[in-house]
């Protein structure tokens, strides 16, 4: 019989109400003992006092029973509302510990419901998904993992990958050439393979679901970008000044702009130099600019200098905003440089007075939902265990084609589907090994 387990499901500390998890065998027992409740039905709440063992009574609570079959876990189950003060949600949990309970492990609540197969494995990494998600979008892709969408299209393409493995076993008995059939197989696996490059590709957009837009403000020494990461942030975060190169290492801050969560990441000026720190930093710049997903260029319009070709070629393969800073001096000509780059939109800002700055923010959320937003068609955003198993089952259909195409043994061809499909299994949990789970539900919280 497993444990039956106890965990806060809220964060600790101050509050009105806090909610203490329990799950497991003992669980009706526990509310006899401890709130004298009998007659129990799943899904009603009731006010009690909480009575320790040693009949002290801790707080007056509100207790809602789940009955196992209805539960989440799978197990009867009942969660404790009491109020939120530390010294009480310590005492309950200690008392409950006395009368049989084991503190939770991370995840554990989740993991007993994947085991007791009330959602499966795919629905359990989205529950997680959930709890990070930093945006609306990344919230609905996670909700929509819950309800089974991702799961829904691994148990289609297993059902297509199952009916081609009985037709190719079929043909193992009866190893007449029939190049109709193999035609047929060879259509279907090409439908299977776009399908999987669809749902591969969605990875792609996770990051910036789930981790928010990575954003670097670039160009020359003394352009402006510290006071315009300041001007973005509203506060003095960053030192400023007229001698050029202060900004020797890149400084990075979140900002929200209109939902989306944004890191800023304020870098070392590009010029030429013979100052080692400083061309550590230049070095990280351009590091930064290959790894980022957007480019604030900052250019000194009234003293413009050409950036490098090397550079100037990468940022053309960018998502850029070209922000032209200092508006309230005199305007000059631009370099050459700029001409080129005159294809990404323009803003012109005062970093110094705040001028152009709303104008900037909205460009930069125009530019987010433009080019770095998942598209509406796709409706999943995989993990990265995912994209992993997803890839392997591409090559192995890859390597089925490929002895169809070549007249092999049919026997190769369903050893490769066979496997394909035993390893889409490994997704949704139909097949998993300790070591997998362990993984996925130790990144969850105690309580979850």
């Amino acid at each position: 019989m497993p444990d039956t387990i106890v965990a806060l499901a809220t964060p600790f500390g101050l509050s009105a109400i806090a909610k203490i998890r329990v799950s497991g065998a003992l669980t009706q027992s526990l509310i006899r003992k401890h709130f004298g409740k009998e007659n129990l039905i799943s899904h009603f709440a009731f006010l009690a006092h909480y009575r320790a063992i040693s009949g002290e009574i801790l707080d007056q609570v509100i207790v809602l029973f789940f009955s196992g079959e209805r539960s989440h876990t799978g197990e009867d189950s009942m969660e404790i509302d009491c109020h939120g003060n530390p010294l009480i949600i310590r005492l309950i949990i200690e008392d409950l510990q006395l009368s049989g309970c084991r503190i939770a492990e991370p995840g554990e609540f989740t993991k007993r419901a994947y085991l007791n197969h009330k959602i499966d494995l795919c629905q359990a990494e989205a529950v997680l998904d959930i709890i990070h998600a930093t945006n609306e979008s990344a919230l609905k892709t996670s909700q929509k993992q819950l309800q089974g969408t991702l799961s829904g299209k691994i148990f289609r393409l297993s059902d297509d990958l199952l009916l081609l493995l009985v037709e190719v076993e079929s043909r193992i008995d009866f190893v007449e050439e029939d190049l109709e059939f193999d035609d047929k197989i060879l259509n279907k696996l090409d439908e299977i393979l776009d399908e999987i490059e669809k749902i591969v590709g969605s990875h792609k957009f996770r990051r910036t679901l789930f981790h928010g837009i990575s954003v670097a403000i670039v160009g020359h020494p003394n352009a402006g970008k510290s006071s315009l990461l300041n001007a973005l942030l509203n506060e003095e975060r960053v030192l400023v000044s007229d001698i050029p190169g202060t900004t020797r290492d890149f400084i990075s801050e979140n900002i929200a702009i209109d939902g989306f969560l944004i890191k800023i990441i304020d870098t070392a000026g590009l010029r030429e130099t013979d100052d080692e720190v400083e061309q550590l930093g230049i070095k990280k710049t351009i590091e930064n600019i290959y790894a980022v997903d957007l480019c604030l260029i900052v250019v000194d319009q009234n003293s413009p200098l050409p950036l490098e070709k090397e550079v100037a070629t990468k940022l053309q393969e960018k998502v850029c905003i070209l922000v032209f800073n200092k508006v309230d001096l005199e305007k000059n000509s631009l370099p050459y440089f700029l001409e080129k780059l005159k294809i990404f939109p323009q803003v012109f800002v005062s970093a110094k007075y705040g001028t152009g700055i709303d104008i900037l923010k909205s460009t930069i959320v125009d530019e987010i939902r433009k080019n770095l937003l998942m598209p509406q068609e796709i409706t999943i955003a995989i993990n990265e265990r995912h994209r992993e198993i997803f890839q392997t089952v591409r090559n192995l259909i890859v390597s089925a084609k490929n002895v169809l195409e070549n007249q092999q043994p049919y026997e190769l061809c369903a050893s490769d589907l066979r496997f394909a499909l035993e390893t889409l299994g490994y997704i949704t949990g139909k097949y998993n090994n300790e070591e997998m789970l362990g993984k996925i539900f130790n990144q969850f919280c105690i309580g979850k």
